[in-house]
């Protein structure tokens, strides 16, 4: 937190409320359901003294599941931010295509460069940082974890929490975009220690299921090689302390 707040002050309230926007929050996606809320992001005119920092924090802040998926998306995509769709494509029963959506760019948010050194620093969340549970072993996980106050009637609820987990698979070319949102859980509430080890668990069923939309010829240059399995557990045993 120290240091983004550090960071977040090289900008000007304007600069970071566009970065925020440009990443599609405070505004909705436009997806084609019922009903769709548009977060909340308040203008600079509306913020206090703090409010730059609480935005770098993830504070004053309320985004949708899918606008973080989104958001993340973007990261995936080499900074492009992309119009997200509930179908891919609708066929008749003889298979004939009878639509398909087409890719569609809703902006550049940050440049391919950026994205992945942003990617690389999501990876060493998931190799030595709080997302180790979401590590899979044989191939890359990028991905970050969250840990939000939850809010009751406008203010923070004491005791009650929101962890996360966006994890991006593999991590040097992500076909997947994998967002875990758990609402108030009871005992351990740290996106760490719930959120990561059930994206884990929806990775692992993807690569087990014959009918994921996976690449699988791509996979096979994101395998790593890895540690020995006893010095990896010693250190997310470390992890577990350390977040304890």
């Amino acid at each position: 937190n120290i240091g983004i707040v550090q960071f977040a002050l090289r900008l000007s309230p304007g600069e970071e409320y566009e970065a925020l926007r440009d990443f599609g929050f405070g505004t909705a996606t436009g997806i084609p359901y019922p009903v769709e809320a548009s977060g909340t992001l308040r203008e600079p005119a509306r913020w206090s003294k703090q409010s730059a920092n609480s935005l770098a924090m993830g504070y004053e802040i309320a985004v949708t599941p899918l606008q973080l998926a989104s958001a993340y998306v973007a990261l995936a995509n080499d900074g492009e931010l992309l119009e997200p769709t509930l179908v891919k494509e609708i066929r008749a029963p003889d298979g004939q295509v009878l639509f398909r959506r087409e890719r569609r760019v809703v902006r550049r948010v940050i440049s391919p460069a950026v994205a992945r050194r942003v990617r690389t620093m999501l990876l060493g969340v998931v190799e030595g940082g709080t997302g180790m549970k979401a590590d899979l072993g044989s191939f890359a996980v990028a991905g970050k974890t969250g840990t939000a106050r939850r809010t009751v009637n406008g203010r923070y609820a004491a005791g009650q929490h929101i962890p996360t987990f966006v994890g991006l698979f593999p991590a040097d070319h992500p076909q997947f975009v994998i967002l875990v949102k758990i609402d108030n859980p009871k005992g351990a509430y740290v996106g760490a220690l719930t959120a990561a080890p059930v994206t884990k668990a929806v990775l692992e069923a993807a690569l087990a299921s014959r009918n994921a939309a996976l690449n699988r010829s791509g996979l096979a240059a994101s395998r790593l090689e890895r540690a020995p399995d006893s010095a990896r557990a010693a250190a997310a045993a470390a992890t577990d302390a350390a977040i304890a």
